[in-house]
């Protein structure tokens, strides 16, 4: 199975480290900047430089990431006359379309009115209707891809599992740090920790999913152990 597009002939840790070395500038960008205006240097941190704001230079690089990767999978696709690679794609066209536009924060805006929870709860409505929302992006990806690990091959098994890894990883950092962090935020108010903490597992939580956009990014467009498999052994419909 041939790369995607096999002008690009860096080695899949050569294009990883190329990727996270732009992740890591803008996360210690980021962290200087806070710790500069906490210790008075600057007035503000510029937003084009925050990985936690939407539509800034680190968030538009990760939207590149994920469109490439959808384009990479398609062409695969198309070439390969393999459906496996398209199924993917539609997963992480999910991805896109919830990281670009907010969807999870929108409709569990919308699904956090309805909800029905004890009084302890009632501040934490948003974040819980939020992983509602995820866990049903996650079921329908689950649908798209559930017969890939066990009717169409070898090789589908394989590509399936690494791209089942990157997912389960961006939903621990999506979604359940980002829970962690906003039950911190809520709970650390009134208090020095608040200075802090926030910010810190903010960081975390979206410097981890630019780095996994960046892996799997560079595992799409290397195939790292699923290049040398041959696919004209998978005959499997699909």
């Amino acid at each position: 199975m041939d790369r995607p597009f096999p002008i690009i002939s860096l080695s899949f840790t050569a294009l990883l480290m190329l990727l996270l070395t732009v992740d890591i500038a803008f996360i210690l960008v980021d962290a200087v900047a806070f710790f500069a205006k906490w210790a008075g240097m600057i007035s503000a941190i510029p937003d084009e430089l925050k990985i936690t704001r939407d539509g800034a230079l680190p968030e538009m690089l990760g939207y590149v990431k994920w469109a490439i990767i959808i384009v990479a999978l398609v062409w695969l696709s198309i070439r390969d006359r393999w459906s496996v690679p398209f199924r993917w794609a539609l997963v992480f066209v999910m991805v896109l379309v919830d990281d670009s536009l907010q969807e999870h924060e929108t409709i569990g805006a919308m699904l956090a009115g309805r909800l029905t929870l004890p009084a302890s709860l009632q501040a934490q409505s948003q974040d819980i209707a939020e992983v509602m929302v995820f866990c049903a992006m996650g079921v329908i990806a689950v649908l798209m891809t559930a017969t890939l690990f066990s009717r169409n091959g070898a090789v589908a098994r394989a590509l399936s599992l690494r791209f089942a890894l990157i997912i389960a990883f961006l939903a621990f950092f999506g979604v359940a740090l980002d829970f962690l962090h906003q039950t911190i935020k809520l709970f650390s108010e009134g208090t020095i920790a608040a200075d802090f903490l926030p910010q810190f597992f903010g960081l975390l939580e979206d410097g981890g999913e630019m780095v996994m956009a960046s892996v799997a990014t560079a595992f799409v467009l290397t195939l790292p152990g699923i290049e040398s498999m041959p696919r004209r052994l998978e005959r499997a419909p699909g």
